[in-house]
């Protein structure tokens, strides 16, 4: 009898875990085609089609003549973690909310000195043409410099493996970001900037 009891719970749990995983796929691959769609720039079933999402790197010249190296990290609306997690009806916080048009990613400066500056971005694409975007700053990761400069990056373009926008260098006597509205810039200037997929 004890045994039939352990066999029919055991055939139970097999079977819960079966439809458990059915329902999982299905309600990932559906949602990723929903995505597809929603984010075209982020998601696509086509492994080789080049999107916004991913890492870039390249170089800007300072308005001081000083090279630099840049990095940019944009990330996927919904991480596949994130999204396994809700196709199996799991609650999973999310890193911050993005709307069909709107990303978020990191930002990277090192000088030839090999001091890195990390900051957080958040920007948005063109409605009617996804290869066009701008993006603006959000804080400095780590420390501030004294004197402290902020970016706004406009006329942004990509396509395929190439990307390049334009940066509004303001610098300004501040040693923390959030004192930035009661001083005024000493020095602006516009950087065009190209990167390439890395």
């Amino acid at each position: 009898m004890k045994l039939a009891y352990f066999l029919t719970a055991l055939f139970l749990t097999i079977l819960f875990a079966l439809v458990f995983g059915v329902v999982g796929v299905v309600g990932y691959y559906v949602s990723y085609k929903t995505d597809s769609r929603a984010y075209p720039w982020a998601y696509s079933f086509d492994e080789n089609k080049p999107l916004l999402v991913g890492k870039w790197s390249g170089k800007f010249m300072e308005p001081d003549s000083m090279e630099k190296k840049v990095s940019l990290e944009i990330y996927e609306p919904y991480t596949k973690l994130e999204r396994i997690f809700y196709s199996i009806g799991l609650p999973y916080k999310r890193r911050l909310y993005i709307e069909t048009d709107k990303f978020d990613g990191l930002l990277r400066i090192e000088n030839k000195f090999r001091k890195e500056e990390q900051y957080k971005v958040r920007g948005s694409l063109n409605t009617k043409n996804i290869q066009l975007f701008d993006f603006h700053l959000l804080a400095n990761v780590k420390e501030t410099l004294p004197y402290h400069y902020s970016f706004l990056f406009t006329e942004g373009f990509w396509k395929k493996n190439e990307m390049s926008f334009v940066i509004t260098i303001v610098f300004r006597k501040s040693i923390t970001p959030n004192n930035l509205k009661n001083q005024e810039p000493f020095l602006s200037k516009k950087v065009r900037v190209s990167l390439n997929r890395v």
